[in-house]
């Protein structure tokens, strides 16, 4: 079967790790407490499935770790973690063999999108791929974050194809990977010491190792 179609997570994915711990360390030590409390209430977010609206879920979990009003959570969390942070992509640049991989596979007719935990908004611009991407989500929108089968189940609608023939690209083997493959998608690891025994079908370092692997799966 061939791969139609691409998504791929965007936060340590379509660009180094380490550039993330650099975006996010102005945020951690101007508000290292509403880091760490938001850290633990997505842990406990993704572990058990909450019902409602997202947002509104989120907020009133960090405002009871923190003691504080889900009012004034709700408004730190698009503040300080939403806005400042997702600002600070200005300075952030994708790995540099991500583009030409990008546009390689589009022109071959493949379809590409990006799913991420977090908002994505403006993130894609500022990595200079929004052009090149038909589809773009948070899996907040679904109400659950990754690995929950709600955010593939939406990729695989949106995409409008069946699951085997979309591949999702992920950094996370316990979030992208195996969540992805719940849901009957083909997966690709990004990591630079590939897992004997890992359950991705394919895992690569190069944007242009994964470009050939597709390459060679629809020839």
């Amino acid at each position: 079967m061939k791969i139609k179609a691409v998504g791929f997570d965007i936060d340590g994915t379509l660009y180094p790790n380490y550039e993330m711990f650099l975006m996010s360390s102005p945020s951690f030590l101007s508000h290292p407490r509403l880091v760490l409390h938001f850290g633990k209430i997505r842990k406990e977010i993704r572990k058990t499935e909450f019902s409602g609206d997202f947002r509104e879920t989120q907020s009133r979990l960090l405002a009871y770790s923190m003691k504080i009003s889900k009012e004034k959570a709700a408004d730190l969390i698009e503040r300080h973690l939403y806005q400042k942070w997702v600002y600070s992509f200005k300075g952030v640049r994708p790995f540099k063999t991500v583009r030409p991989a990008l546009l390689s596979l589009q022109r071959d007719g493949i379809r590409l999108g990006a799913l991420s935990d977090f908002p994505v908004e403006k993130k894609l611009d500022f990595l200079g791929l929004s052009d090149l991407m038909e589809i773009a989500f948070s899996s907040e929108e679904t109400g659950y974050l990754k690995p929950h089968k709600a955010p593939f189940i939406n990729l695989i609608s949106r995409f409008g194809l069946n699951p085997d023939e979309i591949l999702y690209v992920g950094n996370s083997y316990k979030y992208d990977i195996l969540g992805a493959k719940k849901v009957g998608l083909r997966t690709a690891h990004l990591i630079k010491k590939p897992d004997p025994d890992s359950q991705a079908d394919f895992s690569f370092y190069s944007f242009l190792e994964l470009r050939d692997w597709i390459k060679s799966i629809n020839n």
